[in-house]
């Protein structure tokens, strides 16, 4: 009862994406959200996190910027927010548990990043918790200070796992444009690595999502969703266009 009511509770964007019985993108894809800063893209991927641990499944989240207890805080906020907004609030604090025992966060705020630690990390999860992501969320909106070579690594790495990988992209009103057919700068050097990708676009008070890449179509659609500019979590009621 409980797993059926958790499960009800999704709202994130990634409930769009079941495909081949998975309920996101499937093992081995990288998911990629752009937005100009504040526009609320970290927001976006503690909802892709929090979706997936109501679905069931195991979440490593990776912060290059953030403490983790900052970080466990916006998964806490987030889940009391849509809790109080389905009038279930009594539920939270065996919500809460059984998600946090399907999570982990991984911080390296301050501290030097390297593809090399994070497969240390997960090898230590797996051999003394038993512990094996389905879904790595890597929280760093400025991909124009990681390496290519950085995204090649981790998208590996989650693919050997059979895990997806979401990421963030900070992009900018007043820089380079995307030439046709491309993501725009910075993301357009990994575009190729790229499975799935979209933009946030605000709108008054509200956040529209459109859909920039699926599998190998370059695309710019807007899917005529409405994403709560808080929670960055789709407004229920709407119906998507096909």
């Amino acid at each position: 009862m409980m797993t059926e009511m958790m499960f009800g509770l999704r709202r994130s964007a990634r409930t769009l994406l079941e495909r081949d019985g998975c309920p996101g993108p499937g093992p081995g894809r990288l998911g990629l959200v752009m937005a100009r800063a504040g526009v609320g893209k970290t927001a976006f991927l503690v909802g892709i996190g929090l979706d997936a641990l109501l679905a069931g499944q195991n979440v490593l989240h990776i912060s290059l910027q953030s403490s983790v207890d900052k970080a466990r805080a916006w998964y806490d906020d987030l889940l009391t927010e849509l809790l109080r907004r389905e009038r279930k609030l009594e539920h939270r604090a065996e919500i809460q548990l059984a998600i946090e025992r399907r999570r982990h966060i991984h911080t390296y705020a301050g501290r030097a990043f390297t593809p090399d630690k994070l497969r240390q990390a997960v090898e230590l999860l797996r051999e003394a918790m038993g512990f094996v992501p389905q879904v790595v969320i890597f929280d760093q909106p400025d991909l124009a200070s990681v390496e290519r070579s950085t995204v090649e690594a981790l998208r590996a790495t989650a693919a050997g796992l059979g895990a997806e990988l979401w990421m963030a992209c900070r992009t900018h009103r007043d820089g380079p444009q995307a030439a046709p057919g491309h993501l725009p700068p910075p993301a357009d050097r990994i575009e190729d690595l790229v499975d799935l990708a979209f933009r946030l676009e605000p709108q008054e008070s509200k956040v529209r999502l459109r859909v920039v890449k699926d599998r190998e179509h370059m695309l710019d659609r807007d899917l005529n969703l409405v994403l709560d500019p808080e929670t960055l979590l789709l407004v229920t009621g709407v119906t998507p266009r096909r």
